[in-house]
């Protein structure tokens, strides 16, 4: 109930890409078991730019290359927060014995982001919580007292914090590190 649809595609360059073809002429979509799994081999061996940077011959299974002239190659990608949300698939389930992680452990902003989808996944796959429990902790904030963030620009640098700066004397990775954990 109260949910929105999650449409997990965004148009970015960069991510995750969707392997998905299309017919040129009819905008029919081309996306199977064969043509996937030859991307998967591809980007086990190359990494996901394979996506971006290889020729559409090159991204098909040899059996569907003579086709690459009539194709057009997606530019979709997986939207980020569904992306690291399945990352339970990879993380969890060789490790734990029940395949769920003792805990999460994230800003409060991850309410909404990686908690939750990370939830709906693994709730929709299997009907359990990928977490038994779920820790929040606060946000360094600047002297104006807003949260820092890089997207901000108002961030210090861990480095300036340890070696210092022109101005300013480091305190060490030590120091840091026992602030960072009380």
């Amino acid at each position: 109930g109260g949910s929105d649809d999650w449409c997990i595609s965004r148009q970015r360059v960069w991510g995750v890409p969707i392997p998905v073809f299309y017919e040129r002429e009819t905008g029919n979509v081309l996306m199977n078991k064969l043509s996937v799994d030859h991307v998967i081999s591809l980007v086990e061996r190359h990494g996901t730019d394979c996506w971006w940077e290889f020729p559409i011959e090159k991204l098909l299974p040899e059996s569907m290359s003579r086709c690459a002239g009539e194709l057009i190659q997606g530019r979709d990608t997986m939207d980020v927060w569904f992306d690291s949300g399945t990352s339970w698939t990879s993380v969890l389930q060789d490790g734990s014995a029940d395949g769920v992680a003792d805990l999460y452990l994230e800003g409060s902003d991850q309410h909404r982001g990686w908690f939750q989808s990370s939830l709906l996944t693994r709730v929709a796959f299997d009907r359990k919580a990928p977490y038994r429990h779920v820790v929040t902790h606060g946000f360094v904030l600047d002297e104006g007292g807003r949260k820092m963030s890089k997207s901000i620009g108002n961030v210090i640098s861990p480095d300036d914090i340890i070696n210092g700066t022109k101005n300013t004397p480091g305190i060490g990775a030590d120091v840091l590190r026992l602030w960072a954990t009380s």
